[in-house]
């Protein structure tokens, strides 16, 4: 990933550390460019550790890792460890420690991401170096991931347009063939999470699919072996990343010929969002955006989902600040990336959203998420060739 390397910035944006370590793959990966395997799965951890006066640092990572440095330019130094040091934790804190005796940050005041430290980890760095002065450096990275890069934003929009192809090549597994289908539900989404990485994604996160009355919940267990059918509301969510830059997608889907209330619930929920985007720019305060969005609700006698928030910030990961929740007095500001989410229910009680990326400009918004547009509830009905 040819990605700026920002450790200097940040050292040069914020004096209040003389090092720090960051364990988060996100803020790895904003900070020097460098993406490892599914660490989120791994029980293995990987660090980024740097003092302030250099531009690099130092990264620690499991053996099996290192050959994935081939890949990015890697102008730092290496520390690996394997299982044959020790257990997982024990073999990371013990590499842990030989970077910081060799930085000579043990008596430093260091930032670390305290969100993606183990209760171990840190009772490890407190008894080994009892000196060190230890603050978060979660507050100060987030804000810095906020504010989007032209590679980042060209890539979250890459992201957006593989997301809804993975959704339109599963469609055309089953389309012609509602009424005697033989495409289970579960099935049908497995079909979406192959294409996203047939059409170039590299790595699927959240995955779910929703149908009918079950899609009052916003996660539904992906066990449904029943067949997909006539009549019935289907709901995508999902999350992939390319090139480190990650997006989310949910997309409405309806297998027949929607009924007037159908079609009209999802045209409330339309109504609502191109409201909520009218009025998404820079300069207003997140609380101020979610309740005019509220009041137009109110006014349209249009049920919503207020206190779930209307959306949140993608980028090095899939869920990040911005958070648009009622209590965020934040400003928006432009170089964000927001995945706009505004939730209203269904004729039966379904959730009913369309997820889109919007780059928040000088002049208000951009949608990335623009491979086609996604305006009415998208029929499976017959076949099509206007995807």
């Amino acid at each position: 990933m040819k990605r700026k390397n920002r450790v200097e910035a940040l050292f040069n944006e914020n004096g209040n550390f003389d090092a720090f370590i960051t364990k988060s793959p996100a803020d790895i990966a904003y900070l020097i460019g460098i993406t490892f395997p599914y660490p989120d799965q791994s029980t293995f951890s990987a660090a980024l550790v740097a003092k302030r006066g250099s531009s690099v640092g130092t990264l620690i990572l499991p053996v099996e890792w290192e050959c994935v440095l081939r890949s990015f330019t890697w102008e730092g130094k290496t520390k690996t460890y394997s299982i044959n040091d020790g257990s997982p934790k024990t073999a990371f804190c013990n590499a842990l420690k030989s970077v910081i005796d060799e930085l000579g940050i043990c008596h430093d005041k260091v930032a670390v991401d305290y969100s993606w430290w183990r209760v171990g980890e840190i009772r490890f760095l407190k008894e080994n170096c009892p000196d060190m002065y230890i603050i978060d450096l979660d507050p100060t990275i987030q804000a810095a991931r906020e504010i989007k890069s032209e590679y980042e934003i060209e890539n979250i929009q890459k992201a957006a347009h593989i997301a809804d192809r993975g959704i339109i090549g599963a469609l055309n597994h089953i389309e012609g063939t509602v009424g005697y289908s033989n495409c289970t539900v579960s099935n049908f989404l497995e079909h979406v999470r192959i294409h996203a990485i047939e059409f170039g994604a590299n790595t699927i996160g959240h995955l779910n699919i929703a149908r009918g009355r079950s899609g009052n919940s916003l996660i539904t267990p992906i066990y449904d072996l029943k067949v997909i059918k006539e009549n019935k509301t289907l709901r995508v969510d999902y999350s992939l990343s390319y090139n480190g830059c990650w997006t989310v997608c949910s997309r409405m889907l309806y297998t027949g010929k929607p009924g007037p209330n159908t079609a009209h619930a999802f045209a409330q929920n339309k109504l609502l969002k191109d409201f909520a985007v009218s009025i998404l720019k820079p300069g207003i305060r997140v609380c101020e955006f979610c309740e005019a969005v509220r009041l137009k609700a109110d006014d349209e006698d249009i049920e919503m989902l207020y206190d779930e928030g209307m959306g949140h910030g993608v980028g090095a990961s899939e869920y990040e600040k911005p958070y648009l929740t009622p209590d965020n007095e934040e400003v928006l500001r432009t170089g964000m990336v927001i995945a706009l989410d505004v939730k209203t229910i269904g004729y039966k009680d379904e959730l009913i959203h369309s997820v889109d990326i919007y780059e928040l400009t000088s002049d208000g918004n951009r949608r990335l998420s623009d491979f086609r547009d996604w305006d009415t509830l998208y029929r499976i009905n017959g076949v099509r060739s206007s995807h």
